[in-house]
Parts: C-alpha cells; sequence; structure tokens
C-alpha cells in the first residue's frame, strides 16, 4: 500500500454482471467488483483465468455481451478505446506497447497524442525525466534498445502523460529479474501516490498483494474472493494456490 495514496471510499469503477468473450467463447461470467479511488487494487488468478481479458473488457477491447461498467457514474460498457482514454483510463497491455523505432521523447509525445496543450506536454515530460532519471538518461535512445524493465518504465511514463485517473497495468513484471521486478512496483507506488488509482494483473501475487490495499482472485471467468489485500493473502486456500514457493 502506498501511503501517501490519495485514498476514498469512493468507488470509482465497478462492474456488475459483466459477461464477456470472444465468439462463442465466454470467458468471463457475471463478473462484480469495485475499485475504490486512490487504491492499488490487484487481481489474481491462475493462467487462463480471464484476468487480462477483464482489463481488456473495461478499456474496450473486449465487448461485454451482458452487465454495466460503471466509472464515475456512467456505464462504458461497450464503448469504444478512445473514449474510454478520454474518461481518464489507461491501459498497459502485457508484452510490449511501445513505439521501438522511436526515442523515449517521441514515445512521451505519442503518450499525449489526445491533448492539444503542447507548453504543458513538454513541460510535463520534463518533470517525468527529472523524476525518473533512467527516462532522462535515455531520452533520445530508440525504445527497442531498452532492457525489457526499461521498457516497461517507458511505457507507465507514456500512459501517465493523459493524466489518467485509474491505470489499468497487464502483467508488468513478467520475465524481469527480481531486481527490476521491485523497481517496477515502486514506479506503481509512486504513480498511484500522484493519485491514479491503479488496477492491477500481476502473476508475482505475493509482491502485488503486498503493495496493494485491495485484492480480487479471479477463477474460472468469476470474483471468488474480493477483500483487503491483507485478507485475501491470509486466505489458506490463496495462500496454498498463489502465494507459496513451488
Amino acid at each position: 500500500m502506498t501511503e501517501n495514496a490519495v485514498q476514498s471510499n469512493e468507488t470509482i469503477l465497478a462492474m456488475r454482471n459483466i459477461q464477456a468473450g470472444y465468439g462463442d467463447m465466454t470467458v468471463l461470467e457475471d463478473v462484480n467488483m469495485e475499485v475504490k479511488r486512490g487504491h492499488i487494487a490487484t487481481i489474481i488468478g491462475a493462467n487462463g483465468a480471464g484476468k487480462s481479458t477483464l482489463l481488456k473488457t473495461i478499456f474496450g477491447l473486449v465487448k461485454p455481451t451482458r452487465g454495466s461498467i460503471v466509472h464515475q457514474g456512467e456505464d462504458i460498457a461497450g464503448k469504444g478505446t478512445l473514449d474510454v482514454l478520454r474518461r481518464g483510463i489507461t491501459f498497459i497491455p502485457g508484452g510490449r506497447a511501445n513505439f521501438p523505432a522511436m526515442s523515449v521523447q517521441e514515445n512521451l509525445e505519442m503518450g499525449a497524442y489526445l491533448r492539444n496543450d503542447k507548453d504543458q506536454i513538454r513541460a510535463e515530460i520534463d518533470q517525468l525525466c527529472q523524476r525518473f532519471p533512467l527516462l532522462q538518461e535515455k531520452r533520445n535512445t530508440a525504445v527497442g534498445n531498452l532492457s525489457g524493465g526499461q521498457q516497461q518504465m517507458v511505457e507507465m511514463a507514456i500512459a501517465m502523460m493523459l493524466k489518467p485517473d485509474i491505470m489499468l497495468i497487464d502483467e508488468p513484471t513478467i520475465g524481469l529479474a527480481p531486481l527490476i521486478v521491485n523497481e517496477i512496483f515502486q514506479v506503481i507506488q509512486e504513480i498511484n501516490a500522484d493519485g491514479t488509482t491503479i488496477l492491477l494483473v500481476e502473476q508475482n501475487a505475493k509482491r502485488a498483494l503486498e503493495v496493494s490495499d485491495h485484492g480480487f482472485v479471479l477463477e474460472l471467468g468469476r470474483i471468488r474472493y474480493s477483500g483487503a489485500a491483507e485478507e485475501i493473502a491470509s486466505f489458506e486456500e490463496v495462500y496454498r494456490a498463489y502465494l507459496s514457493e513451488r
């Protein structure tokens, strides 16, 4: 949990009876969940449980066949990704999602493509580079020449350029060395401390719950458990399935 985050009991995002999938294949079935403003919330579950599909459904990449997704009082279920972005919801998908032939500077500029306040954009890029030394050091380097962890940091900075109130992050540490994993979680906590609500899907369940306020366990397309992150981590069944080293 990030101590400096601006938290409240206000529900900023709620999914109600969501069903979604691909063609005739249903992946999510009657998903109900709430995310509070200023929190870091983590979704854990086995491979194939529907975690990435859930984030894609919120972001408009997958259209739900039933249910509602309420963001600040408005149902956004079925809206396109540009509409969702304009509402202040950004998405960092699993794998790489950047412009590898372009520099870090150019990638950050692309992150602000829905904005037209050029002077402010330049100032915010300077601020990001001052805050995260890696960005300054690699500012003119093609992103494709960076390591996986460095590219992940750039992608989070790209998402910050739209000043989101919710950031959806899918598997940010997969395949990264332990030291880099710690750095990624530190960046996530810093973004949250600035007031951005985080909804995170993460295979490193133990580490993710340690920095989270709330946890969800998704099993076979349904929310099996929901509660305070510490409480979720204390459930014996959750510990055996997702937290113990095997």
